[in-house]
C-alpha cells in the first residue's frame, strides 16, 4: 500500500512515494530522523554532602521538624539543613548531655519537636528556641538496667516508646516520664540478647501495637505495653521451601502486609495479615515491583518503595513503576545502601545513606524537547538556535548554529508535529558557485519558495531537497547581518538588521538599503521585531524605543524617551511587541512593559513583581489570559488578569536556562516554541495543569549582626517571629538568612523584603540569593516584612514578619537630652547664681565708696564751704574777698560734682526713671535761679528701661553740660528737654530760643568736647545745630537695652 509524506509536498515532488523508495531516498540523503522526547514525570534527583556543608556523608538518620526544617544524624553529629546549608547543632545536644554520644535514630514528635535516640538516653530539641532537654529512661522504672535508646516510636495517643537493647519497649508519657516497660517473653526455641530490637511498630484501631524485630514472629501489646500474644510469620510450607520475612509494612489501617524472600534468590512472596480476625490472607505474588520495607505516600498520588537497596515509586493514577535505584547509584557513583526515608511537608522524598542525603522531586514533563543535547554542568551550551518559523503545511523550521549528527554540524531542521520526527540538513553552496558557509537566521517563505535571512550579510534561496542555497549579497553599512524580517506582501520583505533596514522584493532580489536613502527612515539602530499595526501601519521595536512605520517605511510617529514622544517608554530597548487583551505588550531589556495606548499609561513588570530576569526577549500568549516570556534566566508565565508570574527552570524540564532573541514561535495549533543554547522547547499551553500554585511557608534561618565596640559577630538561630529584635547603636553589617519549607528546586526561590519605618516601603528583591543584608541602619522602630517565591511560583500570601528596634547612641537618646537640658539648666542656674553674687558684691562696693565719699569728701567740701562763707563774712579787704570767694565757689562746684558721681555710682539707682528725676530737679533749679522757663518731656515706654552704671553717667553728664552752657552763654527765655524712644534706641534733644553760636568761627570749649567724648563711650551719636539768633539744637542718639 502506498504511504505519503507530505514532507516534500512544498516543494512541488510527487505527493505519493512508496515506502521503499522513501527510505532508499532518506538514506542517500542523509536524513536523521529523531523523536521528541515523550512527555512524563520528571524526576529530579539532588546528592547533599560536604559541598552543601555536611563533612560526613554517611548520614544514618534523619527527619523534619514543625518549621519545616530537615535533621540529620551523622554518627555523633547533628545536622540542620534549610535547602541552602548544613548547620552543625551538636553542640546543643552535647551541651544537654554533657557529653558527645553516638546518635541511633531521629522522629518527628506529634507537636513537631524532634526526639533524638542516642546512648545516654533520648533528647527532646524544640526547634524554634533551638533548646534541648535530656532524658534517662531508666530512672524511676524497674526493668530497665540500661539508658541506651536505639529507636523511637509514637502510638495514635501520642505517647512514645523506646526501643532498647534485648528487644525491650519503654512507653513514654508527656512529661516525657518512663511509665511503662515492655519486655518480651522468651522461649525454648528463642531468646533475646542485647542485640536483639524492635525495628517496627504498628497500631490497629484499638491502639495495640505489633511489634516486629526483624525476626518470624509479632508481639502483640495493649497501651499499658502488657503482652497479649505472638503471632508467628512463617508455617511449616515456607519454612520447607527456605522462605523467610523480608519486610513488614502497614498500608491500610485494617492490617499488615508480610513479604517473603526464598533465600538469596529474587523472587518474593507475600500475605495480609488481618487485625480484626488474627488471621492471614492467601499467599500470592508480590504487587509492587519490589518488596519495600518502608511505603511512603506523597501528595501526588505515588506510592514510594523503598527497600535497604532499592527504590522507586508507583504513579496510582496509572501504575507505572519508576525504579530509580540505578539513577541513585550513578548519582552515588557506587552500590548504595539506604537507611531511613520520609516524604517531607512539600512532597519531597528524602533518602539518607552511606553516601549523603539524597533529595528527590518529582514534577511533570511538561516540554517536550528539541535538537537539545546533554549537558554537564547548566551553564554549558548545547546547540544554539536562531529563527523558528512554521510553513503552510504546519512544518517547523529552526535555524541553529550547529546540531551534531554523525559528527557533522547540521544548520537547517524541519519538525513534523504530528509525528514528532524531525528532519537534520547540511546547506552547502552548489559546487560551481565559490564562497563561503552561511548560517541561517531565520526562513522565509513567498509562495513555493523557501528562503532565509542569515547571520552574516546574505539573503538566501534554499533547496531543501539537495539542501543547497543561492544567496544574494547584501552591502550592509552594519557589515553584521540580520536580526529580523517582516513579510510585508506576496513578493516584498523588510529586514532588520544590526543597523537600520532593508527593503527586498523577492522577483529581482535587488535590496534598498535605507540607511543610504533620503528621507525619514530608521537608521544606525538594531531593528528587532516588526508587527501589524491600526491605519495599514507597521510598530517596529528597536534599540532606541517603538517606531511606527507607513507602508512605504517612512517613519510616522516614535514611542520612546525624547521630547515630542506621544508614549514615553521606561526602556528603549524593545525585543518583542504584542497586542493582547486590549493592551501593547512589550518585551524590553528592563522587564515587561503594559502600554494603554489609550489613556497613554505605562505599567512596568520587573524582577521586583516576580520576574526571573529583566530581559524579555519573546512574549506569546495563550487562551487563558496568559504570556509566555523567554529570558536569560528560564521561561516566566505572566497572568495579565491577576498581575503574578510562574517561572520555570532545568527542574522543570528546561534543556536550558538562556534563551535567544528571536528566536520563538506561536503555531498554527497554538504550540509554543522557544529556542535558546540547547536546543527547543514546546509545549500546548492548553494542556497544562496551571491551577496548583507552589507556595511554602517562610522560616527565618538566623540572623547575625557585627558589634563594632566589641569586634565580634553575634549569630541567632533561635528567634520566633514576631518577637523584638533589639539592635545596638554599635551593631553593623546585619544578616537575615531566610528559607522556604518548599524544597523543590531552591535555586529560583526569591525573596523580597519590606522595611515599614523606613522612607520607602516598597517591595525589593534580596541581592543576595536567601540573604537580606544591611550595612547599618539608623535609629528608630522598623516592622521588617519578607516573602518569598517558592521554585519559580509567584509571590506567596504569606509574610514573615517581626519588630526591628534600632536604639540610638547615648548620646541621641531622649533620656541623655533631658539630662543634658537638665544639666545645663543647672548650669546656667549656677551661672546666674554667681553673677548675682558678683552683681551684688559690686553694688555693695559701690554704695561703700558713695557712702564714704559722701562721708569723707562731701563733709570736707561742706566744711570748706563754710568757713570760707565766715571768713568772707570777717574779710574788709576787697582783694582778699574775691579770693575766698574763689575759694568757696569752688569748693561748691567741687562738691556738687561728687554728689553726680556718687549718685551714679550708687547701687539701686539704674532706671532711666532715676536720671530723669535727677535731670529733672537739677534742670528746675538752674532755671529758677537764672529766670528762664524749663520745659522737660519723656516718653512713656522709658519709664522700664535699666541703664547700666557707665551709660547713665554720661547720659546725665551730657545733659548737665548742654543745660549749663544754655544758662550761661544762650541768654535764652526757654529751654526744651524731649527725651523718646524708639527702635531700641534712645533720643534726648536739648534746644533753647538764645543768641546762638557759629560752630565755624566760635571756639569750641572743654564742655562741647567732653560731651562728644561721653557720646562716644555710650556708642552714640552726638550732633550740635546753632545757628546766630536763632539757637541751639543738640541731639543725643543711643542703643540702649531692656
Amino acid at each position: 500500500m502506498p504511504r505519503e509524506f507530505s514532507i516534500f509536498n512544498l516543494f512541488e515532488l510527487p505527493g505519493k512515494i512508496h515506502f521503499f523508495s522513501l527510505f532508499i531516498l532518506v538514506v542517500l540523503n542523509g536524513i536523521q530522523n529523531c523523536l521528541a522526547q515523550i512527555p512524563q514525570t520528571r524526576v529530579n534527583i539532588q546528592l547533599l554532602g560536604p559541598e552543601q556543608g555536611l563533612p560526613s556523608r554517611n548520614v544514618r538518620c534523619l527527619a523534619q521538624d514543625r518549621r519545616g526544617f530537615m535533621w540529620v544524624a551523622t554518627g555523633q553529629d547533628l545536622w540542620r539543613y534549610d535547602g541552602y546549608n548544613f548547620q552543625n547543632f551538636t553542640e546543643t545536644l552535647t551541651r544537654s548531655i554533657g557529653s558527645r554520644t553516638l546518635i541511633n535514630q531521629l522522629r518527628t514528635a506529634p507537636d513537631g519537636n524532634i526526639w533524638v535516640a542516642h546512648n545516654n538516653g533520648f533528647s527532646i530539641l524544640d526547634p524554634v528556641y533551638l533548646t534541648c532537654r535530656t532524658v534517662d529512661p531508666s530512672r524511676n522504672i524497674k526493668g530497665v538496667d540500661s539508658k541506651q535508646t536505639l529507636n523511637i516510636f509514637f502510638d495514635k495517643n501520642k505517647n512514645a516508646w523506646m526501643a532498647i537493647p534485648y528487644g525491650k519497649l519503654i512507653r513514654i508519657n508527656m512529661d516525657y516520664r518512663s511509665v511503662a516497660v515492655y519486655t518480651p517473653p522468651a522461649t525454648s526455641s528463642h531468646s533475646f540478647s542485647a542485640e536483639s530490637l524492635v525495628v517496627f511498630f504498628f497500631n490497629d484501631l484499638r491502639n495495640n501495637a505489633y511489634l516486629f524485630s526483624e525476626d518470624v514472629f509479632l508481639d502483640e501489646i495493649d497501651s499499658k505495653a502488657n503482652f497479649i500474644r505472638r503471632i508467628s510469620l512463617l508455617n511449616k510450607e515456607l519454612v520447607n521451601k527456605h522462605f523467610h520475612v523480608s519486610s513488614v509494612v502497614q498500608q491500610d489501617i485494617d492490617g499488615l502486609h508480610i513479604y517473603y524472600r526464598q533465600g538469596d534468590s529474587k523472587e518474593y512472596l507475600m500475605r495480609k495479615y488481618f487485625f480484626g480476625t488474627g488471621t492471614f490472607g492467601p499467599l500470592t505474588d508480590i504487587d509492587t515491583p519490589i518488596a519495600p520495607k518502608i511505603i511512603s505516600p506523597d501528595k501526588k498520588g505515588n506510592l514510594w518503595l523503598k527497600s535497604a537497596e532499592e527504590i522507586g515509586f508507583v504513579n496510582q493514577k496509572t501504575n507505572h513503576f519508576t525504579d530509580l535505584t540505578t539513577r541513585l547509584q550513578q548519582k552515588s557513583g557506587a552500590r548504595i545502601f539506604l537507611f531511613a526515608s520520609l516524604v517531607s511537608t512539600d512532597g519531597s522524598f528524602w533518602i539518607s545513606c552511606v553516601d549523603g542525603l539524597f533529595k528527590i522531586t518529582l514534577t511533570d514533563e511538561v516540554f517536550r524537547k528539541y535538537l537539545s543535547v546533554p549537558l554537564e554542568k547548566p551553564g554549558d551550551i548545547g546547540s544554539s538556535i536562531r529563527g523558528i518559523t512554521q510553513d503552510p503545511t504546519g512544518k517547523i523550521w529552526v535555524c541553529s548554529y550547529g546540531f551534531m549528527v554523525d559528527g557533522k554540524p547540521n544548520l537547517l531542521h524541519q519538525i513534523d508535529p504530528a509525528t514528532g520526527r524531525t528532519r537534520h540538513m547540511i546547506l552547502k553552496r552548489p559546487k560551481n558557485v565559490p564562497g563561503d558557509t552561511v548560517i541561517p537566521y531565520k526562513v522565509l517563505f513567498a509562495g513555493n519558495q523557501v528562503y532565509a535571512v542569515t547571520d552574516g550579510t546574505q539573503f538566501i534561496k534554499i533547496d531543501p531537497e539537495r539542501e543547497q542555497y543561492y544567496s544574494v549579497e547584501l552591502p550592509f553599512v552594519s557589515g553584521r547581518g540580520f536580526t529580523s524580517f517582516y513579510k510585508l506582501n506576496e513578493y516584498t520583505f523588510w529586514m532588520g538588521t544590526w543597523g537600520g533596514m532593508a527593503v527586498l522584493d523577492t522577483r529581482d532580489l535587488k535590496p534598498v538599503l535605507l540607511n543610504e536613502k533620503a528621507g525619514k527612515y530608521i537608521k544606525n539602530e538594531r531593528v528587532n521585531h516588526f508587527m501589524p499595526w491600526s491605519g495599514n501601519r507597521i510598530l517596529v521595536s528597536t534599540t532606541n524605543g517603538l517606531y511606527v512605520l507607513n507602508p512605504d517605511a517612512t517613519i510616522h510617529e516614535h514611542y520612546g524617551q525624547t521630547a515630542g514622544d506621544k508614549i514615553k517608554l521606561p526602556a528603549l530597548q524593545i525585543f518583542h511587541t504584542l497586542w493582547y487583551e486590549h493592551a501593547l505588550w512589550a518585551g524590553s531589556g528592563k522587564g515587561l512593559i503594559r502600554i494603554d495606548t489609550l489613556n497613554q499609561e505605562i505599567r512596568l513588570f520587573t524582577t521586583e513583581d516576580g520576574l526571573p530576569d529583566n530581559n524579555i526577549y519573546a512574549a506569546l500568549p495563550d487562551e487563558q489570559e496568559n504570556l509566555w516570556l523567554s529570558t536569560n534566566k528560564g521561561l516566566s508565565r505572566f497572568n495579565t488578569h491577576s498581575k503574578k508570574f510562574h517561572n520555570y527552570a532545568i527542574f522543570d524540564g528546561l534543556p536550558h536556562m538562556e534563551f535567544n532573541h528571536g528566536s520563538y514561535l506561536k503555531s498554527q495549533d497554538g504550540t509554543l516554541y522557544f529556542g535558546g543554547l540547547n536546543g527547543i522547547v514546546a509545549f500546548d499551553p492548553a494542556r497544562l495543569d496551571t491551577s496548583a500554585e507552589k507556595e511554602g511557608e517562610l522560616q527565618l534561618i538566623s540572623y547575625s549582626k557585627y558589634a563594632s565596640g566589641r569586634n565580634h559577630t553575634d549569630t541567632v538561630t533561635s528567634h520566633k517571629q514576631g518577637n523584638k529584635i533589639i539592635l545596638e547603636p554599635d551593631d553593623r553589617l546585619f544578616t537575615f538568612s531566610f528559607m522556604s519549607t518548599n524544597y523543590h528546586n531552591t535555586a529560583l526561590n526569591r525573596f523580597r523584603y519590606k522595611l515599614e519605618g523606613w522612607n520607602d516601603d516598597r517591595w525589593h528583591m534580596f541581592e543576595d540569593g536567601n540573604k537580606l543584608l544591611f550595612n547599618s541602619l539608623p535609629p528608630g522602630e522598623y516592622n521588617l516584612k519578607v516573602q518569598v517565591s517558592a521554585a519559580g511560583a509567584d509571590w506567596g500570601t504569606y509574610q514573615w514578619q517581626t519588630p526591628l528596634i534600632v536604639l540610638a547612641p547615648w548620646y541621641k537618646s531622649v533620656w541623655f537630652f533631658i539630662l543634658s537640658i537638665i544639666s545645663l539648666g543647672a548650669i546656667f542656674y549656677a551661672f546666674y547664681q554667681y553673677r548675682l553674687r558678683q552683681i551684688l558684691k559690686i553694688q555693695q562696693i559701690r554704695n561703700g565708696i558713695s557712702a564714704d565719699m559722701h562721708d569723707e569728701i562731701g563733709g570736707t567740701l561742706s566744711s570748706i564751704s563754710f568757713y570760707s562763707q565766715a571768713l568772707l563774712m570777717q574779710i574788709v579787704e576787697t582783694e582778699h574777698q574775691q579770693v575766698v570767694q574763689k575759694i568757696k565757689e569752688n569748693a561748691q562746684q567741687v562738691q556738687e560734682g561728687l554728689s553726680d558721681i556718687v549718685w551714679s555710682v550708687k547701687a539701686g539707682k539704674d532706671q532711666i526713671s532715676d536720671v530723669f528725676a535727677r535731670m529733672l530737679h537739677f534742670g528746675g533749679e538752674l532755671a529758677e535761679s537764672k529766670g528762664y522757663d524749663f520745659h522737660f518731656n519723656t516718653d512713656t515706654p522709658l519709664n522700664n528701661l535699666k541703664l547700666d552704671m557707665q551709660t547713665r553717667k554720661n547720659f546725665y553728664l551730657i545733659f548737665k553740660e548742654a543745660i549749663n552752657n544754655a544758662a550761661k552763654y544762650a541768654e535764652c527765655s526757654a529751654i526744651y528737654t524731649d527725651i523718646g524712644y524708639s527702635m531700641g534706641k534712645v533720643k534726648m534733644v536739648i534746644r533753647d530760643n538764645g543768641k546762638g553760636f557759629d560752630k565755624q568761627l566760635d571756639r569750641q570749649g572743654n564742655g562741647l568736647i567732653n560731651m562728644r567724648h561721653r557720646a562716644m563711650q555710650m556708642k552714640g551719636q552726638l550732633t550740635i545745630q546753632s545757628t546766630r539768633d536763632k539757637g541751639t539744637v543738640i541731639t543725643l542718639l543711643f542703643l540702649v537695652g531692656r
